[in-house]
């Protein structure tokens, strides 16, 4: 026979977080108002255990823990790749709805706000916010959604250089692209020295990671030829880069009759974007890159 005082305990147990919640909702319409349509709680309760066990509101504990831990209010709210769009210290969604839609900000990497309001003036019309209402009606209706294609500038390297000086690979269209690392390179009367040089990488993760792990294996002096063929993210593009590898105290060489060019850098430092806060995984010293 079961005891009835662990039955009692385990009901007490799973009531105590819808109690709790029900209290704290108060305390979230007094504080923040209505939950903002954005805002799916029962996707946000099956994605983030944390939360569900909690007794918070679901979305007073977004706009208390989630939003700060990098969490999600719906499947197409990325708020990691909002973050790199701003600096605001307020959750990101009700960042994105009051401001953020307004300056264009893209809140994931597979809808552009601005793209999406350019090609259905109805949108733009009707003063919905542009994510609402592709998830209310533009996705029933089959409407489509374009990829951003803003570039993240809350990293140094991103910072006061030329747009002259600012690559983007792989190019339109490339399904791969090669970068080769040299020890040397000749010296050529032509080369241009530039103070900075940026690369944006839009790469698929899995070659991420895999040239992460080889760069950080490169011995210092870069003693071999180590060339590498990179896989880009069709969902990304650079324009939403995954890395940006940024080159100091550069030479830029002539372009070669094989299309290819060299540049001689004093230092190389690899920054991975992809979680909230960018970090460089990888420093390399003076050395050749040859794309």
């Amino acid at each position: 026979m079961t005891d009835p005082r662990t039955t009692d305990s385990l009901m007490i147990d799973t009531a105590a977080p819808r109690f709790g919640r029900r209290l704290t909702g108060i305390l979230r319409r007094f504080v923040f108002g209505r939950v903002p349509k954005l805002f799916d709680s029962a996707y946000y309760l099956r994605s983030y255990p944390d939360a569900a066990a909690s007794a918070l509101d679901p979305y007073l504990h977004y706009s208390l823990i989630g939003g700060r831990r990098g969490y999600d209010p719906n499947a197409d709210f990325d708020t990691a790749f909002y973050r790199l769009q701003t600096r605001a210290r307020q959750n990101p969604l009700r960042h994105y709805l009051k401001v953020g839609a307004a300056k264009g900000l893209d809140p994931h990497p597979h809808f552009s706000t601005y793209s999406y309001i350019g090609r259905y003036p109805d949108v733009m019309a009707s003063k919905v916010n542009p994510l609402l209402h592709y998830r209310e009606n533009g996705r029933p209706e089959l409407r489509i959604a374009d990829h951003s294609k803003r570039l993240p500038r809350t990293i140094p390297p991103l910072f006061g250089i030329p747009t002259a000086h600012q690559w983007e690979m792989p190019k339109s269209g490339q399904a791969h692209f090669k970068l080769t690392l040299l020890r040397t390179a000749s010296d050529h009367p032509a080369a241009e020295p530039i103070k900075r040089l940026r690369l944006s990488l839009g790469l698929d993760f899995e070659t991420v990671d895999q040239f992460i792990a080889v760069l950080a294996r490169v011995p210092t002096g870069l003693q071999d030829v180590v060339q590498f063929t990179l896989n880009a993210d069709p969902s990304r593009g650079a324009s939403v880069p995954s890395l940006v590898l940024a080159l100091n105290h550069c030479y830029l060489h002539p372009i070669a009759s094989d299309g290819t060019r060299i540049i001689r850098y004093g230092e190389a430092i690899l920054w991975d974007i992809r979680p909230i806060k960018p970090l460089v995984v990888v420093t390399l010293p003076d050395g050749t890159i040859q794309l």
